[in-house]
């Protein structure tokens, strides 16, 4: 080895070692200032909670600021202009009418709220249809409140479909980012959604043809999932959101920010999904006490869809369509 490459050497090994002595002294002093900082796990805990908050703050105000697209109708103005001092009736009427009137997805979003916040008999399964106008629209809120309230529990196909629409064009929103969709696939996909089996070397689950999301390792299976805990009805509601909302997403919402009044698309939608059905339909669910096919409403029964893909309840009968 010649002079210079020695001396090159020996350069280059001083030169790494104080970079070393830098670091560690720099991670000392980094630990001791934590040391310092949070004597204890409460404030670990405390700074930890602050952080999470900041997020979610920014979060939702990216949230907002999406949603804050879509136009606002003066009555929706007026609705939320002095909550203290109106009533949810005051408040659903000027809903109502910037839902009729403008098609106000706010309006759409403050209906279903009203429904999820009334002091009166659990009516969750009359906002779902108002929280579904507003996300096939293009709400974010909207969105969110479909996933977290109705899908998340055990309507994992549906929760699936919404979550990859969120994180297609809402990054950065609350709840998106933290979402593991792919996870969440996963978890669903490792064993059968009945008995829990898994795949070995000589055994594959087979999947569910029609959303992609369940396993089955049996017919006998299927059929359970099938028939006792409904997939085929929320199977078939993600045919039609595949088929008729997600090559069609983006071109409805900027329709909905355009101010558009006639969107065939979104109507179309409307009429598959069932929204659009005649009121006489589906009044019974609007009755706290009433019956449906002889059993007393359970509101958390209603909450996917009929066997059709369709909804339980529908939300205004007004659109152009009328034929499949």
């Amino acid at each position: 080895m010649g002079r210079k490459q020695k001396l090159r050497q020996e350069k280059k090994h001083i030169k790494n070692k104080a970079a070393t002595t830098a670091e560690v002294t720099a991670a000392a002093a980094a630990a001791a200032a934590v040391a310092t900082t949070f004597l204890n796990e409460d404030a670990i805990a405390e700074t930890a909670e602050e952080k999470m908050l900041a997020v979610r703050v920014r979060q939702i105000e990216r949230a907002l600021a999406l949603d804050n697209q879509l136009p606002r109708s003066d009555t929706h103005v007026q609705a939320m202009a002095d909550t203290d001092n109106i009533s949810y009736g005051e408040q659903w009427e000027l809903f109502e009418q910037g839902v009729t009137e403008d098609e106000c997805v706010h309006s759409m979003q403050g209906m279903g709220d009203i429904y999820m916040n009334t002091t009166e008999e659990k009516r969750i399964h009359l906002a779902l249809p108002w929280y579904l106008e507003g996300a096939i629209r293009g709400s974010v809120q909207s969105t969110i409140s479909l996933m977290g309230t109705f899908y998340i529990r055990s309507n994992r196909a549906l929760y699936c479909y919404w979550g990859k629409i969120t994180k297609k064009y809402y990054g950065g929103v609350a709840l998106v980012d933290r979402m593991k969709f792919k996870e969440l696939k996963d978890l669903v996909e490792r064993e059968c959604v009945i008995c829990s089996k898994t795949d070995t070397s000589t055994f594959t689950l087979q999947q569910c043809k029609g959303c992609s999301v369940y396993c089955y390792c049996d017919e006998g299976c299927q059929t359970i999932h099938w028939e006792e805990r409904k997939h085929r009805n929320e199977c078939k509601q993600v045919h039609i959101l595949n088929k008729y909302h997600k090559p069609y997403a983006k071109e409805i919402r900027d329709a909905v920010i355009r101010g558009d009044k006639e969107i065939p698309s979104l109507e179309k939608l409307r009429y598959k999904l069932g929204l659009t059905r005649p009121r006489k339909e589906y009044i019974e669910f609007h009755e706290p006490t009433s019956t449906h096919n002889g059993k007393i409403i359970n509101p958390d029964d209603y909450l996917v869809a009929r066997e059709d893909g369709t909804v339980w309840v529908g939300s205004t009968p007004r659109s152009p369509i009328r034929t499949s």
